[in-house]
């Protein structure tokens, strides 16, 4: 999160992406996310009553920061835009991967992400 702060000079960017379903990164979304910018969440939180949203960082309700909610809104769309930005290299997902599988261990892989084993962030599956 502060490197994001630092890259910024400490605005914050316009758009952040919280795919994990933790409440931490969630948190992290809304803080490095700058006035008048949104929050666009993927992630499933399965789990606890609750959703945390820091309010300091939220600006108090006043920031006009937009949280969207949904299942990889825009399908093929978005998904087409996505693979061709992991093409062109300009996103590494390797940065957020923990742990690796083969697609014969998918069901492992699943098995860990559900019950959140050996500090799993996002598994990659290998085809």
């Amino acid at each position: 999160m502060q490197r994001i702060l630092d890259l910024t000079d400490g605005q914050g960017v316009d758009t952040a992406i919280e795919a994990l379903g933790a409440d931490s990164t969630f948190q992290q979304a809304i803080k490095v996310t700058k006035a008048g910018g949104t929050i666009s969440n993927v992630g499933y939180h399965g789990h606890g009553d609750f959703v945390n949203i820091p309010r300091i960082e939220w600006g108090v309700g006043m920031a006009e920061k937009t949280i969207k909610t949904g299942l990889c809104p825009g399908g093929r769309l978005r998904m087409s835009r996505l693979l061709h930005l992991l093409e062109m290299k300009r996103v590494d997902p390797t940065l957020m991967t923990t742990h690796t599988f083969s697609f014969n261990e998918m069901d492992r892989a699943f098995e860990i992400m559900d019950k959140k084993l050996d500090g799993v962030l996002k598994p990659l599956i290998v085809f």
